[in-house]
């Protein structure tokens, strides 16, 4: 890239770049590399008895590898070879309570159930692009009792299965505009990304069978990879991977008729963002070469970048480095894919992510028991009289459940989880209170 060029982005509305001296390196706790080859995406996973594990895609051996994430270095517990070993095509994997499910562009969707997870079973697969021989899909999704398979063959859409049965996904609908590469899901709302220039799609999924377009939103020479958004779901951050500027576009959706490009995050000009998280107020990029960035978004307008953590030293540009980013575990310990070198185990500089930090201190929220089964226990402290806000989210940033709402006096104060209506799986907890903001996670068992 030429430096007239670069100097022009520089130039941009709502421009963030990271500044010299400004983000902190994030903790390292240990890495592991047991496989020695190309790793995919991961998840977390918290067991019943507390303990936490991360389940990897790998590419070249076709499989899942299961780890544990202790304060050190991962161990793995296991590693469960997929229907087609070897084929060096192996992309995403997410959870839905205890059960895994693994795409492999060459092979069917392996489900893998961690009920014990020192010894995780491959309990099913299954083909989630009916009719193909040899084929698979790219990226899944799991959402509000749902899983979302995209990226098969032409078209290569998004195909929708209940989890009713978690171990046999019944086909719902399917949405087939072109290749979608990955999506978010917020409620009745889908969120689809066109990698091949073909931009954003709003989609009406109330009714899962029959999926309709709301809008379709696109930037001038897009590469649509990966999207999230922000916990009132206002914010939506696009990640591209292949288009003309492989960086973050911050778009504000609040009116899905009217979507404006307010923010651009960039971390270097020549490098590639690859998939993102968002916790809070924090968004996490897994950025290949720049290895595994974290910005604040309280102002999504103006994002900042607090911590990072480069696994791979050198130059930008091209696929290698980190390729997913993790922050969802209740220890608040982060983990991230290196294409190359392992599952990382980080934490944020000086204490856990927002629980960390000087204000989460004072506020003290904690939950009891953590994992949750059936009612739960939130305690927080007031330094002074404040307008008070507790809410839970699920992983996708959508608020689940608000606890209290209202001026509250200083002092202790507690709240009631009722997460017997709850999905297993992590959420967070975000108290705001007099301008402080503390941040926790929870883990809620089957």
């Amino acid at each position: 890239m030429s430096r007239l060029v670069f100097l022009s982005l520089l130039l941009l509305p709502g421009l963030a770049a990271a500044q010299n001296g400004g983000p902190q390196q994030l903790t390292f706790v240990g890495v592991a590399d047991p496989r020695t080859q190309d790793y995919a995406d991961l998840w977390g996973y918290a067991a019943p008895d507390g303990r936490e594990f991360a389940v990897v895609n790998a590419r070249v051996g076709g499989g899942l590898s299961v780890m544990t994430v202790p304060e050190g270095n991962p161990v793995e517990v296991t590693f469960i070879p997929g229907p087609r070993p070897s084929n060096g095509s192996g992309s995403d994997v997410e959870m839905y309570g205890h059960y895994a499910y693994v795409s492999d562009d060459r092979a069917d969707v392996m489900v893998v159930s961690l009920a014990d997870p020192d010894h995780p079973v491959l309990v099913n697969t299954f083909q989630a692009d009916p009719g193909a021989t040899n084929e698979g899909v790219h990226t899944l999704t799991v959402a509000d009792g749902y899983l979302y398979t995209q990226g098969g063959l032409a078209p290569g859409g998004v195909r929708i299965w209940s989890l009713a049965d978690p171990v046999h996904p019944a086909y719902v609908g399917q949405y087939q505009p072109h290749y979608v590469h990955d999506i978010l899901v917020r409620g009745d709302t889908l969120f689809t990304a066109g990698i091949y220039g073909e931009g954003i799609d709003i989609v009406d999924i109330s009714d899962r069978a029959n999926p309709t377009l709301i809008n379709r939103f696109n930037y001038p020479g897009s590469g649509a990879h990966n999207i999230c958004a922000t916990t009132d779901g206002s914010y939506l951050f696009v990640g591209d991977e292949i288009g003309s500027g492989t960086w973050t576009r911050v778009f504000d959706v609040s009116d899905p008729q009217n979507v404006e490009l307010v923010a651009q995050i960039i971390v270097d000009a020549a490098a590639v963002v690859h998939n993102c998280h968002v916790v809070g107020d924090r968004l996490y990029l897994g950025h290949y070469t720049e290895g595994a960035r974290v910005w604040d978004i309280s102002d999504p307008v103006h994002p900042t970048e607090v911590a990072y953590y480069d696994t791979t030293p050198g130059g930008p540009g091209g696929f290698a480095g980190v390729w997913s980013f993790y922050p969802h575990l209740p220890s608040g310990r982060l983990i991230a894919t290196d294409r190359a070198a392992g599952l990382y185990v980080l934490r944020m500089p000086g204490g856990v992510a927002a629980e960390g930090d000087a204000d989460a201190r004072a506020l003290a929220l904690t939950v009891a028991p953590n994992p949750v089964r059936g009612m739960g226990r939130v305690t927080f402290t007031l330094p002074e009289v404040a307008q008070v806000r507790l809410a839970v989210y699920d992983v996708l940033g959508r608020e689940v459940a608000v606890l209290a709402e209202g001026t509250q006096a200083p002092g202790p104060h507690e709240a009631t989880l009722d997460a017997t209506a709850l999905p297993p799986g992590l959420y967070v907890a975000r108290l705001t209170a007099g301008g402080r903001t503390a941040i926790t996670r929870i883990s809620v068992g089957a």
